[in-house]
């Protein structure tokens, strides 16, 4: 049985419409935060093209809102779902630079072959 220090894990499905929305909120505001950080990270240039210089006081402003959002996005989890942040997650503006949009395929991979 949970505490309020160590929440009971519920499922997606235990929480009612208001905790739902609240959790869809924080998913949502890390989504726009994330769509407005990828202005910052680095894209392919053609040769011959100009590397765009970034605005370093808008590029701060918009990394500090996605770890805001993602802290408001594991507090809710924590709070409704009992879920705790891992220590080995390095948050969301850096995951972005990790992945480009062809290693999407690995997300429809059978778990079998993901090993």
């Amino acid at each position: 049985m949970g505490t309020a220090a160590n929440p009971a894990h519920h499922a997606i499905a235990e929480l009612d419409v208001d905790q739902r929305r609240r959790l869809e909120a924080a998913h949502t505001r890390l989504r726009a935060a994330m769509q407005k950080y990828e202005e910052f990270l680095g894209h392919r240039l053609d040769p011959g093209a100009v590397a765009p210089a970034h605005d370093l006081t808008a590029m701060a402003k918009a990394q500090h809102e996605v770890e805001s959002a993602q802290a408001e996005l594991w507090s809710a989890r924590e709070e409704l779902l009992g879920w705790t942040r891992p220590s080995w997650d390095s948050g969301a503006a850096q995951l972005s630079d990790w992945f480009s949009e062809e290693d999407k395929i690995y997300d429809d991979l059978p778990a079998a072959k993901r090993y």
